[in-house]
């Protein structure tokens, strides 16, 4: 393994070590609802747009078919009147109105599809995004016990201290004086 790869791997590692030191779990995910909340708003701007899209073409069926309705009925009074020219003339604008309308239909049986598709979606995506506040709300509630249980961990350890330090001087105090007390018995039972 050549030095430059060796230098590499160590430069690449240290960085690596920067970056998931760096990495807080609830800044990330606060991050990632922010995106979802970003895209959730650019969902609901296409469902408003397909939805307005598709109604419009509701509109402009509702009107071919209309049409091709009103053209049939000028053919039958054509014929009435006898005019057969006029008759044929109606009835072929009534054949382009349904063709314009059977299209129309086809589009707007697409769209309806498209649309609650979208719809679909926008729910899914709304339900992620109610997820992971909870799951940043989680984090959060498990960060915040594990910081409290360290801060009871360091407390308990001094309390601890504390005490073995009281008894250790209790301890020694009595000690003392029981040397103290030695001393005298021994002093006390020397000849002068």
């Amino acid at each position: 393994m050549g030095l430059f790869d060796r230098v590499s791997r160590v430069v690449r590692s240290n960085l690596n070590a920067a970056v998931s030191a760096a990495e807080d779990p609830e800044k990330i995910l606060e991050q990632a609802i922010i995106d979802m909340q970003e895209d959730l708003v650019q969902l609901r701007q296409a469902v408003a747009t397909a939805i307005a899209s598709q109604k419009r073409v509701q509109q402009q069926h509702n009107q071919a078919q209309s049409e091709s309705n009103s053209w049939e009925q000028r053919a039958r009074l054509a014929l009435q009147k006898g005019d057969e020219n006029l008759a044929r003339e109606a009835l072929n604008r009534k054949k382009v109105q349904a063709e314009t309308a059977a299209a129309l239909k086809a589009q707007l049986d697409q769209q309806s599809s498209t649309v609650d598709t979208l719809k679909r979606n926008l729910i899914a995506l709304e339900g992620k995004i109610s997820e992971a506040k909870t799951k940043k709300d989680m984090l959060r509630a498990r960060a915040q016990a594990a910081k409290a249980n360290e801060q009871l961990q360091k407390r308990w350890v001094v309390l601890v201290l504390v005490v073995l330090c009281q008894h250790l001087s209790e301890w020694r105090k009595k000690y003392s004086r029981w040397r103290l007390v030695l001393r005298r018995h021994q002093n006390w039972q020397e000849p002068i």
